[in-house]
């Protein structure tokens, strides 16, 4: 019976860890696909003016324009939520087809926000242990969390990030 449990306990260790770290690496893919379709004008602090400009400019170009927002995600989160959702394989609850950026995200899939100089994209998946032990929980929760920041280039380099608050807050650690 002590050989059993312990078979039991490497087993469903080991699937862990193996989940873990593919669902490492599918916060590290959104993170990076998320900073990725940051608009690049924000970094170079590019400004839009409507005419006539008689003062200058302040309105900082960033993609929450309506423009590049569908429904409630930014573009930023919805390429982060999507490349997320696809590399963790995270599934629809009801179906089997994988999540899209426009399904509800809890308790499994993709969380993506930034501070302004960063994305964070914190993705969660429900796994089911391949040999429960009794008396114990049969399912656990993994995630990852990972943060990329856009980059382009520049005629000179900056040594520290002066963003503001334009995107929603990252989202709150466990």
């Amino acid at each position: 019976l002590f050989l059993f449990a312990l078979v039991c306990l490497v087993a469903d260790t080991a699937f862990l860890f193996r989940c873990s770290s593919s669902t490492q690496s599918a916060a590290q893919l959104a993170a990076q696909s998320g900073a990725d379709a940051v608009d690049p004008h924000y970094l170079y602090g590019a400004s839009v003016c409507t005419p006539p400009a008689r003062s200058p400019c302040s309105a900082a170009i960033v993609d929450i324009s309506s423009q590049d927002r569908q429904g409630a995600l930014y573009s930023f989160q919805r390429a982060c939520i999507q490349a997320g959702d696809q590399s963790a394989e995270i599934t629809q609850p009801r179906g089997g087809a994988l999540k899209t950026a426009d399904d509800p995200q809890n308790p499994d899939g993709t969380a993506c926000a930034s501070d302004g100089c960063r994305v964070v994209a914190v993705v969660t998946r429900t796994v089911t242990l391949p040999i429960p032990i009794p008396g114990f929980a049969t399912t656990v929760n993994v995630r990852g969390q990972f943060y990329a920041a856009p980059v382009v280039g520049a005629a000179q380099a900056q040594l520290s990030c002066t963003g503001g608050a334009w995107v929603p807050a990252p989202p709150p650690s466990h």
